[in-house]
């Protein structure tokens, strides 16, 4: 995960840059649509923007997207139906949701504990499982950065 005295834009330009390079090798779905919802992913979490709003300034397909990757914080979370709305929802959706990982497993908070960790590595397991069918190169991208988590940041912590 991102964190420290980085600037909020960092992480959803990170983001953005793994759809970019990701669109390189393979579809993501429609690219007009994938990466402003990858920019705007955590809009809908992390301000007061509405979907409606977003409709407006990014178009009905890029709003719903952004909305699908939010996780709804006013009904009990659950990880399966979350990952399993993205995987039905679209390729656009899901392939944001692997570039977000991807990006997050770039480090590990420094307060996090080895068992935090372990179970965040976990959890982008869950994330290959339901969602790496959307793009193959998206799918290995996030295997091989779950592996160098693994020895870096679970295997190799000492804490």
């Amino acid at each position: 995960m991102l964190g420290g005295n980085l600037p909020y834009t960092t992480h959803v330009a990170m983001v953005a840059n793994e759809l970019i390079f990701a669109q390189r090798e393979e579809s993501v779905g429609a690219f007009e649509v994938a990466l402003p919802a990858a920019l705007l992913h955590d809009v809908l979490e992390d301000t007061p923007v509405t979907q409606d709003q977003l409709a407006e300034a990014f178009g009905v397909e890029v709003a719903s997207a952004v909305a699908c990757l939010s996780k709804n914080l006013i009904v009990p979370f659950s990880e399966a139906l979350y990952f399993a709305g993205i995987a039905s929802h679209s390729k656009e959706a899901a392939s944001v949701k692997l570039c977000d990982r991807i990006t997050n497993l770039q480090s590990a908070p420094s307060t996090w504990a080895k068992a935090k960790r372990a179970s965040y590595l976990v959890e982008s397991a869950q994330i290959l499982a339901a969602l790496g069918h959307a793009n193959g190169y998206l799918r290995q991208r996030l295997s091989d950065t779950m592996a160098r988590y693994e020895a870096l940041y679970v295997e190799g912590f000492e804490g």
